[in-house]
């Protein structure tokens, strides 16, 4: 299931927000669902969905969407020059608690930001998006960067990879089928996979790749920063790993808003390798 939330500020006048928003946007979204009386709520929250040695939370978002001359960036600051802006989240989970879900986020309000600047806002409306139909190739435009990483043995901080990396596109099939695993142990996807179908993934680079750094618990002595990319891709895997990465995000952290993408269709020129 996928949505479309749309935001509003509350306050007129100065509206300013953190440019790195994303973090205190994933805990609104943690304690808006932990809030829900059900048990699917309950076990996204505390625990998430296992593959072996790996939890995943299977849901994502995107960055904010605004109007054309929405906002302005200073320094660290986002400055909103409209009051109202979009942004869409996607679970991996039934159809059947569509409703129960798009309930959670309906009319509520809350503050986000960070100890310089908070922003008190509301959810103006939620729409349920259709879903496309998931095929062997399909075409993706980044909505919130995506995060592929390696830890070498005895290295004390990971690596982030470019999509230009040879290793990208190996390592995001390899994430999706981790995924695949949890899902399917928590009943979320049905049938199985042949290790051919995820070993190997046609991924293909259709625009320049934009790296974007993300800070995650600012101002904080767990503060982190982490490196994703914006870009445009060819992917080319089984249709139920094509799935899971669109309405859980591809690659990593994808709770904390990476990996979400939309569908694009190519042009006739768009047919070359970039």
């Amino acid at each position: 299931m996928k949505f479309r939330i749309s935001l509003e500020a509350v306050q007129s006048g100065k509206m300013t927000m953190p440019v790195n928003y994303q973090y205190p946007l994933s805990a609104w979204i943690y304690k808006t669902i932990s809030h829900g009386n059900h048990e699917f709520a309950r076990f996204l929250h505390e625990r998430g969905f296992d593959a072996g040695h790996r939890s995943y939370k299977l849901f994502t978002f995107s960055w904010f969407k605004f109007a054309e001359r929405g906002f302005r960036i200073e320094g660290d600051r986002l400055h909103l020059l409209n009051e109202a802006f979009s942004f869409d989240i996607s679970f991996l989970a039934p159809a059947a608690m569509q409703h129960f879900v798009a309930g959670l986020f309906s009319e509520q309000s809350f503050t986000l930001g960070d100890r310089q600047s908070q922003l008190p806002l509301r959810v103006k409306s939620i729409e349920a998006m259709p879903l496309p139909d998931f095929e062997t190739v399909m075409h993706y435009r980044t909505t919130s960067p995506i995060l592929v990483s390696t830890l070498e043995v005895d290295a004390r901080h990971a690596t982030y990879l470019s999509p230009e990396d040879p290793q990208f596109g190996k390592l995001m099939a390899d994430n999706l089928q981790n995924k695949f695993f949890a899902a399917f142990n928590a009943g979320l996807v049905d049938g199985k996979l042949e290790f051919n179908e995820v070993s190997t993934p046609g991924f293909r680079l259709l625009s320049e790749p934009r790296s974007k750094v993300m800070l995650i618990k600012a101002d904080s002595p767990q503060q982190t920063c982490i490196r994703a990319y914006h870009f445009d891709f060819e992917l080319s895997i089984h249709p139920v790993l094509q799935q899971i990465g669109y309405l859980s995000g591809f690659g990593e952290k994808n709770s904390l808003g990476l990996g979400g993408v939309d569908l694009i269709k190519l042009k006739k020129n768009e047919n070359q390798s970039v």
